[in-house]
């Protein structure tokens, strides 16, 4: 998984190279698209190297502001507007990443927007939290380990996450490598509650190997 959008529980999106695929967990996790990026309207306008693929994804819970990351750039898509895009340029260069790390502002792995105040970059083994309502302070700049959202994660997690799931719920917080996934419970005490192939997940279970693997 290259990276993931939870929208909402009946658009549920992934990406993996130039492919999108978009589940309603609403109506026993149906696929209600697999196909090019570039073929969904949501990406009509968007750059063709974004098109071929994605590294990151950030959704605010706000149409206006819905962020996608390829290498050193990030576009802007305003889902409220026939999708125009709004920002595309370096990350660099958006206000949000003015504080971050030089090597973050260079490409991201991935993205979880918690809140407001709790917007988190990974990159390698490192993590970046982002603090949007204070002049985007960073709040933490450290191992991924070491922040205790993380504590109880597998070895080969903290050294590097593909993609993350943030579902607006704490009992269910989704973090992707290669054919894995991890589900933390953040309500009770960063307790992983699912340790186990993508593909084992009822979630995934429409989805072909090319997602899974």
């Amino acid at each position: 998984m290259d990276a993931t959008s939870w929208l909402g529980p009946r658009d549920y999106r992934l990406f993996k190279g130039d492919q999108l695929a978009v589940i309603d967990t609403t109506n026993g996790n149906k696929i209600s698209y697999e196909g090019k990026i570039g073929d969904h309207g949501t990406y009509a306008n968007i750059p063709a190297n974004f098109k071929r693929s994605i590294d990151a994804t950030t959704w605010r819970g706000v149409p206006g502001d819905y962020r996608l990351f390829r290498g050193d750039r990030v576009i802007s898509i305003d889902t409220s507007q026939g999708n125009k895009v709004i920002y595309d340029g370096l990350i660099a260069d958006h206000g949000t990443y003015a504080n971050i790390p030089e090597s973050f502002k260079r490409g991201i792995d991935a993205t979880s927007w918690l809140s407001a105040t709790d917007y988190r970059l990974f990159k390698g083994d490192w993590l970046v939290v982002i603090d949007t309502t204070h002049g985007n302070r960073i709040t933490y700049d450290g191992l991924i380990a070491d922040h205790g959202t993380y504590a109880n994660l597998p070895a080969a997690f903290a050294r590097c996450i593909d993609a993350t799931t943030w579902r607006d719920v704490g009992t269910d917080y989704r973090l992707f490598k290669r054919d894995r996934l991890v589900v933390i419970d953040t309500v009770n005490g960063n307790a992983v509650k699912f340790d186990d192939k993508i593909a084992n997940h009822g979630t995934y279970q429409n989805l072909s190997s090319y997602w899974t693997s």
